[in-house]
């Protein structure tokens, strides 16, 4: 009864308002009531370019919440009533516009008098965190691709707004036209990425299963180097910034991108070096430790390995073969491999978009033999980007070419199509043969080795692990190690590269090789 008699109230109310908003327009002349009376413009919502993965599925914009635009009626009203707050309901009855994002439990029915329009929501898909980023309260860009490309981002975007007539207090004409504009709001126009959405989850899910708490990952196409999936761990929440800033582990940075020691899956490039300089891989007793300039070098196993050849050598990752190997090959070579591999510089994606360079020793560094066995088995001052290493490996399952990482696919126009953005050109780094000796190499890692834990009946694989000393000490005065584990698959016909860093790990074969296998497979089984 109650509700009865306040939606009569209400009625009433309204009726009288907006024939009094009418008779204070008669009594005026006609040059006072063109002054009260004005065409007023809400923006409703705005946005920006679409980011979308490689097969155009969008990463942003991909969901949209509702909106009910609601007209100041007597029909509305009674809607309103059943819904809304006191104050909702007021503002109405004096005649101004409402504006109600729709929760499920309050949907409006379309009429003449509710209008329901899609408002998108722009980070609904919280895959690609770090690669897409963020925009800050103005809308403007200031992490990952939204930075970076922000022009093109904010040039490709477009307004949703009501336009209506209003009095000199803004409130609404009822008798009047209500015209919703769509300046661009849903245009297809904006930029693809080579990332693959299917790709991207499951190293996305890959890192959280296997407890990589601060890590990364990155999946390349071997045949193009094209960036298939790119996961750092922690991620940042966009819905939350500041408690992000104060969040452990850094979550806005990149690690994907970012530099860090690389340990013993340098010693392919060790190997690669030798192999190019023409030595034939010989047979080596270990037996635990190696020394040169009085600088003593210990092998994983301190027992030593005994007499290996160079398949064993890789599988077990023994440090003496290949310190002995990088001080025989010479630093000339090591580094001029290094250079040909582009470990040492930036990748460019366009518009500033850059990882980190990574560092490589100059030839004044490498001063002794001992200088040169350090960096042999991946220690010392060198650091290189998850990314980076990645593409060392596609340039051996590519046959020794080596082609620089591309992230972005193309624009896409308006109407939905991809312009491809010119491919980088390939180059030559090492000979098929090279390739070939250390890809037999690699999958004995995998068979018998190290890289045991990725092994699987389902592919073939070619493996190299790492656990690499950092000099840097936890709290408890514990040294922080970065595991690591990278490699391609399958072995025949490379399709894909991956690669698994994980920030303070005990191994590379244990902490990142499981990760490694559940994304082979689930993308195997697609």
């Amino acid at each position: 009864m109650k509700k009865r008699v306040l939606a009569l109230t209400m009625s009433i109310l309204l009726s009288f308002l907006a024939l009094g908003g009418r008779l204070f327009t008669f009594t005026l002349t006609p040059q006072e009531a063109s002054k009260q009376k004005s065409t007023r413009t809400r923006e409703i919502h705005s946005t920006r370019g679409i980011i979308y993965d490689r097969s155009l599925n969008p990463l942003t914009n991909s969901t949209y919440k509702e909106i009910a635009l609601i007209l100041p009626t007597q029909s509305s009203l009674e809607e309103m009533m059943k819904k809304e707050d006191k104050g909702t309901i007021e503002n109405a009855i004096k005649g101004y516009l409402t504006f109600k994002e729709c929760e499920a439990n309050e949907k409006y029915t379309s009429s003449d008098d509710i209008k329901i329009l899609k408002k998108f929501d722009r980070y609904s898909n919280s895959l690609a965190t770090h690669i897409i980023g963020y925009t800050d309260s103005t809308g403007k860009g200031v992490y990952g691709i939204e930075k970076y490309f922000d022009k093109r981002l904010s040039d490709t975007g477009g307004r949703l707004s009501v336009t209506f007539s209003a009095d000199a207090l803004g409130r609404i004409l009822v008798n009047e036209d209500v015209i919703i504009r769509d300046d661009g709001y849903y245009t297809k126009d904006g930029l693809a990425l080579t990332i693959d959405a299917d790709i991207q989850k499951f190293l996305e899910d890959a890192l959280k299963n296997n407890n990589i708490i601060a890590g990364a990952g990155v999946v390349l196409n071997v045949q193009t180097n094209e960036i298939l999936g790119c996961a750092s761990f922690p991620v940042f929440d966009r819905s939350n910034m500041e408690q992000s800033l104060t969040q452990a582990n850094s979550p806005f940075l990149n690690r994907a991108f970012s530099q860090f020691p690389v340990g013993s899956v340098f010693k392919v490039v060790t190997a690669a070096a030798a192999l190019e300089k023409g030595f034939i891989p010989e047979a080596f007793n270990c037996s635990g430790s190696i020394t040169f300039n009085e600088n003593k070098f210990n092998c994983s196993k301190l027992s030593g390995h005994g007499h290996i050849d160079f398949s064993e050598a890789m599988a077990m990752s023994c440090n003496p073969y290949f310190i002995q190997l990088g001080v025989k090959t010479g630093k000339d070579e090591l580094l001029g491999l290094c250079n040909k591999l582009h470990l040492g510089e930036a990748c460019d994606f366009g518009n500033g978009y850059m990882t980190d360079k990574g560092t490589i020793p100059s030839a004044e560094e490498l001063v002794c033999d001992a200088d040169v066995g350090n960096l042999a088995f991946g220690q010392g001052r060198l650091t290189a980007t998850p990314l980076q290493i990645a593409c060392v490996f596609s340039a051996i399952a590519n046959k020794g070419s080596y082609i620089e990482p591309t992230l972005i696919r193309g624009d896409v126009d308006e109407n939905g199509k991809i312009i491809e953005t010119k491919r980088k050109d390939k180059e030559i780094a090492l000979s098929e043969n090279t390739c070939n000796i250390l890809a037999d190499a690699l999958q004995e890692t995998t068979i018998i080795g190290t890289g045991a834990a990725a092994h699987s009946n389902l592919y073939t694989c070619c493996t190299k692990t790492a656990t690499a000393q950092s000099g840097q000490f936890d709290e408890f005065g514990n040294e922080i190690k970065f595991c690591w584990f990278v490699g391609y698959f399958p072995k025949e016909n490379p399709q894909y590269t991956i690669c698994i860093m994980k920030e303070n790990g005990s191994s590379g074969g244990s902490d990142c090789g499981p990760a490694f296998k559940e994304i082979a497979e689930n993308i195997l089984f697609r």
